[in-house]
């Protein structure tokens, strides 16, 4: 800390848990709602885990706030940058000047909402704030998505996105980094169609994130099957190549066949995704018997598919992805018969 400035001396209560330590005390808003900042995932990918800020929501909080019964009892936690901050025994030390100590884990929109107050207002509130000290940043992702992976509020996609913090390997962040990477391509069959962070950017994506994470995660995770295999052997880009093959050959066949019957897009819509997802390992299965999982195999089948299709699947959900699998085997049947 620099030798002539003031330094700032606060109570605070340690305690430890499997996770780590954390050390809890007790600060006036004034002092402490512009000394935080907030990482968004969207502007930072690198660090960044908090979704976008929500105006609304911060403007619920805003108004909540100058209410004269307004309360917030639950805590704001923050990653401390420990060489601003200290601890000292039982006390909390940091500089009492207005440098940036530490950003936010969980609690932006109420300290958004609160940051909104006049200044008379503002002195009204003493916040609970829990530091954490010197974790990487996939151990922030995990306290944030424990913290909130139940809400509504947050989006399975900003979830799964957190996964590609993990510094080791994971089957979720795997599927991550293959669907960014999809998306990203000009030439893959799922250019630009993807909603990263589950947030709708334009009219020309039409799958979530984690719609893409759910079920392709699954194929990997069967292990028994052929995804799982080249997972298992670090040959992520297989996978993909093969995703890739067989979704841009479903485009191919269905412009070949004419066929009408399904909406602009649906197979890069969450039903249809799911249905051929589901179909995969079966496809793969049958195709590395053939030694052949070209995009020219998968058109062959999806070729049989559309001709002999003529009714939309029934339902959505699960029941509608389960009867185009059932009509995608059915045609791998009748080419292999």
């Amino acid at each position: 800390m620099r030798a002539h400035t003031e330094i700032r001396e606060l109570d605070v209560i340690s305690y430890a848990q499997p996770g780590g330590v954390f050390y809890a005390c007790a600060i006036g808003a004034a002092d402490i709602v512009n000394r935080l900042e907030v990482r968004r995932r969207s502007e930072r990918p690198e660090d960044g885990m908090q979704r976008d800020g929500n105006p609304g929501r911060i403007r619920e909080v805003s108004n909540y706030a100058r209410e004269n019964n307004a309360v917030f009892p639950t805590p704001i936690i923050v990653s401390a940058n420990s060489e601003v901050v200290k601890i000292d025994g039982g006390k909390v030390l940091f500089p009492d000047d207005r440098s940036i100590i530490g950003h936010v884990l969980d609690g932006q929109h109420r300290l958004l909402g609160l940051k909104n107050l006049p200044s008379d207002q503002l002195d009204q509130y003493t916040l609970l704030i829990v530091f954490v000290f010197d974790i990487d940043v996939y151990s922030e992702a995990t306290i944030f998505a424990t913290i909130n992976s139940t809400q509504k509020q947050v989006s399975k996609s900003l979830m799964y996105d957190l996964f590609s913090l993990n510094p080791g390997r994971s089957v979720e962040k795997t599927c991550h980094e293959i669907v960014r990477s999809l998306n990203d391509d000009e030439s893959s069959p799922f250019y630009k169609k993807i909603k990263l962070l589950g947030k709708k950017m334009g009219e020309e994506e039409t799958l979530s994130q984690a719609a893409f994470v759910d079920q392709i995660s699954r194929q990997i995770k069967s292990k028994n099957g052929p995804l799982f295999k080249f997972y298992d052997k670090n040959e992520d880009w297989i996978i993909r190549k093969i995703i890739s093959n067989c979704f841009s050959a479903a485009m191919s066949a269905q412009n070949f066949t004419g066929n009408n019957i399904f909406p602009e897009n649906y197979f890069f819509r969450t039903t249809g995704f799911g249905g051929v997802a589901q179909a995969l390992v079966e496809l793969v299965e049958q195709g590395l018997e053939r030694k052949d999982v070209s995009e020219k195999y998968f058109f062959k089948i999806f070729t049989s598919y559309f001709e002999s299709t003529k009714v939309l699947p029934k339902g959505v959900g699960n029941s509608a992805m389960l009867e185009i699998k059932k009509g995608i085997l059915n045609s791998l049947n009748n080419i292999s018969s």
